[in-house]
């Protein structure tokens, strides 16, 4: 991700501009300098993690280094690594709490610096590094919402078209219903009364006549049975291709990387419960990626005959209630209503397994 290139790039030149200067002009190899040359590394240490695993309570582990560093001996640099963690604040809060945390932490900068220095040299050091931090925070917040805008533009795209799949099989599987039920009822009737005359006609008949009457009845009869078998197989042959839909779903998805597990070709009858496993895959991938914060999302959705089944699986953070939001709620009612079921298991640090089961027709247990 662009974001987050730029941020580790620019931060890692910023702790290392920090740095440098101090350890070569003004350590003096003294206990003091060893424990600020201990807590800088610590301080690159935690941002590191960070960008492996973007968690909040690596950026107070970075902004609580930074003021020890301004206390252990400051050297009016230190202030700039708080302009890193307003960096990664831009694209993980939203402004009124990203400017408190800012607000929050430049006032301990003042108080580092007052303490270590003076209140008059304290209000000169502080304002610029309150600026700094407001531009990174500003500049990374605005391209945060625009990947945000851009990636929400993908998803309904993609979504669009996978319900497009699913409209277009129903609207040619309903036309072709349509014509073979046409030709049943057609063909059928007309079929029937020729057997039922034939019928009628080898009673009366006798001699070559006779063998000729039964061969055109019987004939009639095995012509029925074709256009019944005709109609059978379209009705079998019809039906939603969900296993397409689904990869237009989730090809557009960038994180988490979704591990799509589902038969080619997989056709559902009934294009409303076609869609109901496509709404009900979707919020599965929405949950893992803005409330799980996955990496992976493992989804397999399979057939019995009697039921389909989806099961689901991502590595992210889990939570500690299975309850979930109103996306989850809102699958849970979309299945219960079609007589099917959802079944969630979360905790902290284990990820989200779903399971759902959507009976083949309607009314099944």
């Amino acid at each position: 991700m662009l974001q987050s290139r730029l941020i580790g790039i620019s931060g890692l030149v910023t702790w290392l501009m920090v740095g440098l200067p101090a350890l070569l002009y003004h350590t003096q190899a003294g206990p003091s300098d060893w424990r600020w040359i201990a807590v800088y590394l610590l301080f690159g240490a935690a941002f590191a993690c960070d960008q492996q695993r973007a968690r909040l309570w690596w950026l107070l582990a970075e902004a609580a280094l930074a003021i020890a560093l301004v206390v252990l001996r400051c050297s009016g640099y230190e202030g700039a690594l708080l302009a890193i963690v307003a960096m990664q604040l831009g694209g993980r809060l939203e402004r009124t709490p990203g400017i408190a945390w800012i607000c929050v932490q430049t006032a301990l900068l003042w108080a580092a610096n007052a303490a270590v220095f003076s209140t008059r040299s304290a209000w000169l050091l502080t304002p610029p590094y309150l600026g700094f931090q407001l531009v990174a925070f500003f500049v990374f917040n605005a391209m945060a919402r625009e990947v945000a805008a851009r990636a929400q533009l993908v998803a309904a795209n993609a979504e669009l078209r996978a319900v497009q799949h699913i409209l277009a099989d129903g609207g040619r599987m309903a036309e072709r219903l349509r014509i073979a039920q046409e030709l049943h009822d057609a063909l059928g009737h007309r079929l029937t009364a020729l057997s039922l005359n034939l019928e009628a006609a080898l009673q009366r008949t006798e001699g070559p006549a006779h063998a000729s009457v039964e061969t055109a009845q019987s004939l009639a009869r095995q012509l029925l049975g074709d256009v019944r078998d005709i109609v059978a197989q379209s009705r079998a042959r019809d039906g939603v291709n969900l296993s397409e839909a689904l990869h237009e779903l989730v090809g557009a998805v960038p994180r988490p990387h979704i591990h799509l597990d589902v038969a080619e070709g997989l056709r559902i009858a009934d294009p409303e419960r076609a869609h109901i496993l496509l709404r009900c895959t979707q919020e599965i991938v929405t949950n893992a990626a803005r409330h799980s914060g996955a990496d992976n999302l493992w989804i397999s959705i399979k057939s019995d005959g009697e039921a389909f089944s989806i099961q689901a699986h991502d590595d992210g953070r889990g939570s500690a209630s299975a309850g979930g939001g109103f996306g989850i709620q809102g699958m849970r009612e979309r299945l219960e209503k079609a007589g099917g079921q959802v079944h969630i298991a979360t905790q902290p640090g284990r990820g989200f397994d779903v399971t759902a089961l959507l009976p083949v027709r309607s009314g099944a247990g």
